[in-house]
């Protein structure tokens, strides 16, 4: 289990050093865009999962889930959050769920679109409807996080915050337990961001 603890432990110190330093907002004044502040967002997703049991190849599982996001950006460009999610997938008979929690840290790459990663923990349960043992099969550990999103700003009437259209496609890896889960997730987020304070914000005339 210590490849298990350095992904952990590297999480804890990532958040350590990314809460440690300043927001670049607290020190100067910022022009005003709609990528500020705080951030909550709900998407609806599709899940496709392969997954490997006791080192055999179960193959491609497709269903759905839902994905709550919440953070904070720590600078103009940084970000840093938690990812909740859970999913329902099936092939033929066997079906079941998958799920995490993810301490997850965005960077900005061109306007609205960031790159995520993280890591945090995950779990895998199935049941075969059809076979004569029904008990649940699954697995549980480290949950690795890689992907993209863009948010896009139809409704922006605020100088600082709104509300976006955020697609989001993430790669997700639970290499652990019995049950070992590869799953992409893909989706729509409707994301709010609470933008910065007058006093926070520079102003033509300043």
């Amino acid at each position: 289990m210590a490849w298990l603890a350095n992904p952990i432990r590297a999480a804890v110190l990532l958040g350590l050093l990314l809460t440690a330093a300043p927001p670049i907002q607290a020190q100067t004044l910022q022009p005003p865009r709609p990528r500020q502040g705080y951030w909550v967002g709900c998407s609806g997703v599709g899940a496709f999962s392969v997954l490997t049991e006791e080192g055999r190849n179960r193959g491609l599982y497709a269903g759905g889930g839902v994905t709550l996001r919440a953070g904070q950006l720590l600078t103009e460009r940084l970000g840093l959050g938690v990812l909740l999610e859970y999913g329902a997938i099936q092939k033929g008979s066997d079906k079941g769920s998958i799920g995490g929690l993810i301490l997850e840290g965005s960077a900005r790459l061109w306007r609205g679109l960031s790159a995520h990663t993280g890591v945090g923990f995950g779990f895998v349960g199935m049941t075969d409807r059809n076979a004569t043992d029904k008990s649940l099969r699954g697995g549980a550990g480290a949950y690795t996080l890689a992907g993209v999103s863009y948010d896009f700003f139809p409704w922006h009437h605020r100088a600082s915050g709104g509300w976006a259209l955020t697609p989001t496609l993430d790669f997700h890896a639970m290499p652990d337990g019995n049950i070992h889960a590869y799953t992409t997730l893909a989706g729509l987020q409707i994301t709010w961001w609470s933008g910065l304070p007058a006093n926070k914000l520079a102003t033509p005339d300043q």
